[in-house]
């Protein structure tokens, strides 16, 4: 049986390596693309040939770049005209006040998260059939301070308010758009586990575990949402 295709940004290391695996494992084929995880990419690729015995493809491409990105796309629907799944993975993170938060700084968190969602989504879009998922940020349906990540939440604002845009858009094609908001995951940067209720991190598991739904048969009637996984922190 011929596997379906996904395509996930950055996904040579962290949630994104662990969304590709369960993909696989639910019968997609999915490339590995990277911008300077080259040596990670390398070694993810060979895991999955031993592995799974699947041969995938790695591409590099810096989505700030506008046209690497295209390069991108051509080189990507070259290989398959049909997209059943994107999921838009990249995104930087500072933590720092926003006091101290250069305009440098700031343009880049913005860039890099939101930014490169439109870009690579716009760009693929024509090729899309059935799913378009974000990684978002617990906490970011509800408008309130947050001084030491605010131009992280800001980004994450924007990628929510962008997926509810295309949900609106695309859902008369039969595709749906939702966001995964996590919390604080076991990979996380800073981990203020005396703020979440729960008192643990999010598995990468458990992570997949919501990400599988949202692109399951289950899903089909559920668009435009920003489901949390986030053990109650934000709240």
């Amino acid at each position: 049986m011929e596997r379906k295709f996904a395509f996930v940004s950055g996904n040579a290391k962290g949630i994104g390596k662990a969304i590709t695996i369960r993909l696989i494992e639910k019968g997609y084929f999915v490339p590995i693309h990277y911008r300077k995880s080259e040596e990670q990419a390398l070694v993810f690729k060979r895991e999955i040939k031993e592995k799974y015995s699947i041969d995938v493809p790695l591409y590099k491409a810096d989505l700030l770049d506008y046209n690497q990105v295209i390069d991108l796309i051509r080189e990507v629907t070259n290989r398959n005209k049909v997209i059943d799944v994107i999921v838009n993975n990249v995104g930087d993170y500072l933590y720092k006040s926003i006091l101290e938060t250069s305009f440098d700084e700031w343009k880049y968190i913005i860039d890099s998260n939101l930014n490169t969602s439109f870009l690579l989504t716009s760009a693929f879009l024509p090729y899309i059939k059935r799913r378009i998922v974000f990684l978002g940020f617990a906490g970011t349906n509800m408008i309130k301070a947050s001084p030491y990540t605010t131009a992280y939440d800001i980004s994450k604002v924007g990628v929510l308010i962008y997926a509810k845009s295309l949900a609106k858009l695309l859902a008369k094609k039969g595709i749906t758009v939702n966001v995964i908001g996590v919390g604080v995951a076991e990979n996380s940067v800073t981990k203020p586990l005396k703020e979440i209720p729960m008192g643990r991190t999010a598995l990468l598991t458990e992570i997949c575990d919501a990400f599988e739904f949202l692109i399951s048969d289950k899903s089909d009637y559920i668009t435009g949402q920003l489901i949390e996984v986030a053990g109650g922190w934000k709240l």
